[in-house]
């Protein structure tokens, strides 16, 4: 049931509607001294291929003067570890032009684009790639398989015109890539084929003296970008993904936080937090153990192509990867975390903390499909995952430190979500992770990423607060909130306060560790005090506390938290506090969707309408 269908009789003198209004009221002061980020409802363009039947090269791909017989045959080793690559048998013609082709809708004329081809020598010497506006307009890129790492390039009227060529596992596969801008477009089409070195001609296509040479080929990609991200298959639509964004808000501007399905969460509140990595986004050196990196493989959550693949390349022994490090106390609580997403057939892996500076058995698995899941937990670590859309995992681990020494998340390939800590494993050399936005910090929960780059970083806390004596009488009242927290283990955690700033006169609720909490103190002595109720973390709650002269009662989710309290003096107060205690710090750490303050004491059986 909504707010508004249990207003009481009574009307607040003040309200807060931080998840359908968006902003902050005039009156109130909003401070954060460094820039900090949040999902704020916005969206981008994640992941895109632009061609049908990526890797179903018989069914919208043309074939042009292939075998009469056996000219394409599927069922073929695929880099992923699949059968779903396919040989291409040239036909036998002197001269003849056998390719595969596909038209393309949506193409654009004066835009940028990259097509991604994976080839693999069968009789063939040489392999290409052609993206065509038209006759005569048009970029190519082949692969001499003999020299398989220096792609040559060309086109007519299309400029920009630039390749790469990579090798991908070890069984011989190359993915192919061609950056181009376009010119004219009338009839695009995009091709690919096995050839003797021949440049392809004004169609796009080459023409050869061909006698049942051979190629491998397998998934086909499109972008409109100037390079290419991981490969995403496609049937009988393109493939276009967009996802919720990580943005940066500026110093002193509040964070009103939505959900990745776009839900509002309201405004978010958080207490200082530092990122002990001084490259949050990957872009410092590495450790790598059976393992790859490519830079700039993917669209990162905050919209940007930063996020970094890491290949597991090891036939046998631990594989695993992590940027620089940070430095930890000893005794002190620690919580890793890393976006990832999972790439090719393995969607499961573990997080694991640096040892010594952890137990050297901490480790937390988790699957990536679906909403996420925690799978084992080792060595007195704890995990925790949260699904972002298209694929994007958050997942933490936390643990104590067991020394004072340098330490990152590791992330960590396995076969089984029970494997221990650092497991054997043996990969096909395709599967891997995408990885961005490290953060380890002094918290026993993953707060909002601080972004990095090149030392620690700091996220300063937030004060939210409103000074207006008018507002009461210092007579009785109410407190309604609409809250969650991310952290259920501090003992003191505010959600809202009216106070008189000194801390001697106020009415509070807050989260004591994972129970509601309601008190009322007056001239330094307190009258009132309430909790139970145990929420999770990230569960939305609804709680209010009502209170007058020897009546005292706190509510949340529709029932009331211990009994009525039938003596208590009232205090004096003037101002609002929200996302802490009256006294500082104590941080929600969480969101605050509604407050509503009273200035006149409601009845029980509204107090519980409204927490209903």
């Amino acid at each position: 049931m909504a707010y508004s269908d249990n207003f009481p009789a009574t009307r607040p003198v003040f309200m807060a509607d931080f998840a359908n209004g968006g902003k902050i009221d005039p009156r109130a002061t909003f401070t954060r001294a460094s820039t900090a980020n949040v999902w704020d409802g916005s969206k981008h363009l994640s992941s895109e291929n632009l061609v049908l039947q990526s890797q179903d090269f018989d069914t919208t791909w043309t074939q042009y003067q292939l075998a009469s017989s056996g000219g394409l045959t599927g069922s073929q080793s695929a880099p992923d570890g699949t059968t779903t690559a396919w040989l291409v048998t040239a036909g036998t013609l002197s001269p003849g032009a056998p390719f595969l082709n596909q038209t393309l809708s949506g193409i654009a004329s004066s835009t940028e684009y990259t097509a991604s081809v994976y080839l693999k020598a069968g009789t063939a010497s040489h392999g290409y790639i052609t993206l065509r506006g038209q006759f005569s307009h048009l970029a190519w890129a082949e692969i001499d398989f003999a020299s398989p790492l220096s792609p040559t390039t060309g086109g007519v009227n299309f400029t920009s015109i630039s390749a790469t060529s990579t090798a991908v596992g070890s069984t011989g596969w190359y993915r192919l890539t061609l950056t181009c801008t376009t010119s004219a477009v009338a009839s695009p089409k995009a091709y690919v084929g096995p050839s003797d070195g021949t440049d392809p001609g004004l169609y796009g296509e080459a023409v050869w003296n061909c006698a049942g040479e051979t190629i491998y080929v397998w998934g086909y990609q499109l972008e409109e970008r100037g390079s290419a991200t991981v490969y995403n298959a496609t049937t009988t639509q393109i493939h276009r993904e967009y996802a919720s964004s990580l943005v940066s808000k500026a110093n002193n501007v509040g964070r009103f936080d939505y959900s990745t399905d776009g839900q509002s969460m309201g405004i978010l509140i958080e207490g200082q937090a530092q990122n002990l990595l001084p490259y949050s986004v990957g872009t410092s050196s590495w450790t790598l153990s059976q393992a790859s990196r490519t830079s700039a493989a993917a669209i990162a959550p905050d919209g940007t192509q930063q996020a970094v693949l890491i290949t597991w390349n090891g036939s046998s022994g631990s594989g695993y990867a992590f940027p620089s490090l940070g430095t930890v106390t000893s005794g002190t609580v620690y919580t890793g975390s890393v976006y990832v997403k999972a790439v090719g057939s393995s969607s499961i892996m573990q997080l694991t903390l640096n040892a010594p500076a952890f137990a050297s058995d901490n480790a937390v698995n988790f699957t990536l499909t679906g909403d996420g899941s925690v799978g084992s937990s080792f060595g007195g670590a704890t995990g925790a995952i949260s699904s972002i859309g298209n694929g994007w995992y958050r997942v933490s681990i936390t643990a104590t430190a067991a020394s004072s020494s340098s330490a990152c998340p590791i992330v960590v390939p396995i076969t089984s979500t029970t494997d221990a800590r650092l497991p054997s494993f043996t990969s096909n050399r395709y599967d891997g992770l995408l990885c961005w936005g490290f953060q380890l910090e002094a918290n026993s929960f993953p707060s909002s990423l601080v972004s990095s780059n090149g030392s620690a970083t700091t996220r300063a806390s937030e004060s939210l607060s409103m000074t207006d004596s008018s507002l009461f009488d210092n007579g009785g009242g109410a407190l309604y909130v609409e809250s969650s927290s991310i952290d259920k283990s501090a003992a003191y955690s505010g959600i809202a306060s009216l106070n008189d700033g000194s801390g001697s006169n106020k009415v509070e609720l807050l989260n004591y560790f994972s129970y509601i909490r309601g008190n009322v103190t007056a001239s330094g002595s307190q009258q009132s005090d309430h909790y139970g109720s145990s929420f999770g973390s990230n569960v939305p709650f609804k709680a209010c506390i009502t209170y007058d002269t020897n009546n005292v009662s706190l509510y949340a989710n529709g029932n009331e938290i211990g009994a009525t309290d039938t003596s208590a003096a009232l205090p004096s107060v003037d101002r609002i506090t929200l996302g802490n205690l009256s006294g500082g710090g104590d941080y929600l750490n969480g969101h605050l969707k509604r407050v509503a303050v009273y200035s006149e004491p409601i009845s029980e059986a509204a107090a519980a309408a409204l927490t209903s």
